[in-house]
């Protein structure tokens, strides 16, 4: 996996780094603790109060609801936590300069599945907010605008070479990413949801499953893989 750092400890650095009190900070960082450690369900102001050793009262002074305490969460990991994920693995991309759009597609797949994995707990919470509230999802994501313009730009510029090799199918990027992801996510998802209950993901069989369909899908009809692999 290209990002070292887990977001758990990409957040604890971003909060460490604020101009919130030192109180608040403790609170913060012991909510993020316990929201991927437990659960955010399962965590309680009393708990937060005592990893971070104040009192249940100066919990409520600056966070009058749990939910309070987790969109001070979600606010900087979909502001700066995100947005600095996406250009450094986009950054990585461009540096391997992967001839062979298979190679390409293997290494993003099987770095994405690892990233989901080792953050799986604490994304899954944080994600899973989006779909509580139409109005804050649509705030949360608008967040992301300039840097979603700047990684498709950047995308754009790398697919747009396999598309002139004749390696990839000539449809607008966008379409492309939207089709990879929903696959990815296809296998993704069910560990962020059920925390791997159906069992553990086998990344690497998952990543030449992935693959495999992929190069299907977004090879040019006349594409010699297609040929190979009919």
């Amino acid at each position: 996996m290209t990002q070292h750092d887990s977001v758990q400890d990409m957040l604890s650095q971003t909060l460490q780094a604020s101009d919130l009190s030192a109180k608040q900070k403790a609170v913060l960082r012991a909510s993020l603790t316990l929201f991927s450690k437990q659960g955010y369900d399962r965590t309680s102001t009393q708990d937060i109060a005592a990893l971070a050793g104040v009192s249940q009262g100066t919990v409520y002074k600056r966070y009058a609801t749990k939910h309070d305490i987790l969109m001070a969460l979600i606010t900087p990991f979909f502001s700066e936590i995100i947005p600095k994920i996406a250009i450094d693995f986009t950054h990585t991309i461009q540096e391997r300069h992967f001839p062979d759009f298979g190679d390409y597609l293997t290494f993003v797949v099987s770095d994405r599945l690892e990233f989901v994995i080792a953050n799986r707990e604490l994304v899954r919470i944080l994600i899973a907010e989006l779909f509580n509230d139409q109005h804050e999802a649509s705030a949360i994501l608008a967040m992301m605008g300039p840097t979603a313009g700047k990684v498709s730009h950047d995308v754009t510029a790398v697919l747009a070479v396999y598309q002139r090799d004749g390696q990839l199918v000539d449809w607008p990027v966008p379409r492309i990413v939207r089709y990879v992801a929903a696959v990815v996510v296809s296998y993704a998802l069910p560990r962020m949801v059920f925390d791997g209950h159906d069992g553990a993901l086998d990344v690497e069989r998952s990543t030449r499953e992935i693959v495999e369909f992929l190069i299907r899908g977004l090879s040019p009809e006349d594409s010699p893989v297609l040929g190979a692999q009919g």
